[in-house]
């Protein structure tokens, strides 16, 4: 990662326990909708995160609605958020 990566929000390869993944990194727009995700439910914030930045093979979002994410499995979509949730922080050392 890079920081003009960071700022030009170009998309992000994650290795996770069961393969490569892609995420959208997150612009301005997604931390105030995600502080505001945390404030309101923060027991869906994984999920959320899933939702808004994991895509596909053809680089659209994987997941069309926050409901399809919470009938996922678990652990995946924790180690997924958690990714995801990394990205809002690049930059900031």
């Amino acid at each position: 990662m890079t920081i003009r990566d960071a700022l030009l929000l170009r998309n992000a390869t994650v290795d996770t326990s069961f393969g490569v993944v892609t995420l959208r990194r997150p612009s301005a727009a997604d931390v105030i909708e995600a502080m505001d995700v945390s404030a309101k439910t923060p027991n869906h914030l994984y999920a959320h995160l899933v939702w808004r930045h994991l895509l596909d093979e053809t680089g659209a979002p994987a997941f069309d609605s926050l409901e399809r994410v919470l009938q996922c499995d678990g652990p995946r979509v924790l180690e997924i958020g958690r990714a995801a949730e990394r990205l809002y922080a690049e930059g900031r050392d």
